[in-house]
């Protein structure tokens, strides 16, 4: 058995194995990660389409149409009302968490500051 016929030989098997990338058009997903809770989001989407992912068919890249800091609260954001989970992660680029005086943050959104590490200040 020669060079050429080698080559050849794996050649034939891996047409066989990998899916012709002509034939099969990826979907290609723009991603934009700037939070935890887009991370995990991302994941729960790479787990429903893992067949797909496995099979060529999707793809992801990473979104550059919108820049972190356009996303990015301002730090000087005061929140009012009842404070949630979402709005913690909405607001845990800031650092501190500007609460209102009349604010009420909910255990849930205590716990999530805690655990990103944010301070929390109440304005008078």
């Amino acid at each position: 058995m020669t060079n050429t016929d080698l080559r050849q030989m794996v050649r034939d098997i891996l047409r066989e194995v990998v899916p012709n990338k002509a034939a099969t058009a990826a979907s290609v997903e723009a991603v934009r990660i700037s939070s935890d809770a887009d991370l995990m989001a991302f994941a729960r989407r790479v787990i429903e389409m893992q067949a797909a992912i496995t099979a060529g068919q999707l793809r992801f890249t990473l979104s550059t149409a919108v820049p972190p800091a356009a996303v990015t609260p301002a730090a000087g954001t005061i929140l009012q009302g009842v404070v949630s989970e979402h709005m913690v992660d909405k607001h845990a680029a800031a650092g501190v968490l500007l609460l209102a005086p009349g604010a009420v943050v909910t255990p849930l959104a205590r716990d999530r500051a805690r655990k990103l590490g944010l301070k929390i200040e109440r304005r008078r």
